[in-house]
């Protein structure tokens, strides 16, 4: 058990409803909450805060004040920014888990969907007053590849299950989720992409999985396949996915994310051909959500538990 008062400091751009949500608690372990942001510095003293609640990238130019930090928790599942080579690494880093994958699986299958159901070529009948009436595809016994299968993967893939699709998962170690029905790892990953339907990646931001979706990955699939990458930019090989849209050796791709956000106008995937770009909205934050595992934690942390989602600094996950 911790005698001391807490003292949580949020940086968020949801700041204000972090703070209604710890409020309404009431903790008696809390001395303090400061909020601040990268628009406006408080006068209060948020240096002395022990635990920080809030975005990334807000959170890691604080990182070097922070004299009595213990732990930090991220708003994000993303934790790239404090994972940088010369950033502190002294204190306990808590993601967020559980939380995504609901939200994860409806940007997949809604797009799964759409493809199956050909939605934006009946449209574009339809405005050229042409009855499309050609057979739709359907999800039952289509093969889907999932590379990155922690609890937002597991999530998809039980969702993909309930259409009666078949599952694979691409992952390190993990073989957790009875509903991949086939895993693979390393070295196995042009055979884990052969003849797949649909590729979904939602992989982290590491070095390891950079370009790691290149062209002996894209052109294992099928013709006919959709690539959806909710992970990150960083796994995608932009170039050869850019060619293998525009040569037709694959069917489309659904990018949420990209290496550079905003995407910039320059780049050809704007005018690349059968690629939807749906700007890093998969899966959002929602403060109460959030909150609803920083309660949990916070819990702990006062007890001297164990905390939820401690991240390796080394692995990055």
């Amino acid at each position: 058990m911790k005698n001391e008062k807490q003292s949580i400091l949020i940086l968020s751009k949801n700041a204000d409803s972090y703070e209604n949500l710890i409020n309404r608690e009431n903790f008696s372990a809390l001395e303090r909450v400061i909020v601040a942001n990268d628009a406006e510095e408080t006068a209060e003293p948020w240096d002395m805060c022990n635990i920080i609640l809030g975005d990334p990238d807000l959170i890691l130019p604080r990182l070097p004040h922070m004299k009595r930090l213990e732990w930090v928790q991220s708003t994000w599942a993303g934790i790239t920014p404090l994972l940088t080579e010369n950033s502190r690494k002294d204190y306990l880093l808590t993601g967020v888990k559980e939380i995504f994958g609901s939200m994860m699986s409806e940007y997949v299958l809604c797009y799964i969907l759409m493809h199956e159901r050909k939605t934006l070529a009946r449209y574009q009948a339809q405005q050229s007053g042409i009855w499309d009436d050609s057979s739709p595809g359907r999800l039952q016994n289509k093969l889907i590849g999932i590379m990155g299968v922690g609890s937002i993967g597991g999530h998809v893939a039980a969702t993909a299950k309930y259409f009666g699709m078949r599952t694979r998962g691409y992952t390190r170690s993990c073989k957790d989720y009875t509903s991949i029905d086939q895993y693979f790892h390393g070295s196995d990953l042009t055979r884990f992409a052969a003849g797949l339907d649909y590729l979904v990646s939602i992989l982290p931001d590491i070095s390891s999985m950079d370009n790691i979706i290149d062209r002996s990955v894209l052109g294992s699939m099928k013709n006919s396949a959709l690539l959806i990458n909710g992970g990150r930019g960083n796994a995608i090989d932009e170039e050869a996915l850019a060619e293998a849209l525009e040569n037709g050796t694959l069917a489309g791709a659904i990018l949420d994310v990209f290496r550079e956000e905003p995407l910039p106008a320059s780049h050809p995937f704007w005018k690349t051909p059968n690629l939807i770009i749906t700007s890093h909205t998969a899966a959002l934050s929602f403060p109460e959500d959030i909150f609803s595992l920083f309660k949990r934690n916070f819990q702990n942390f006062v007890k001297g538990e164990m905390l939820n989602y401690i991240i390796d600094f080394e692995h990055g996950y």
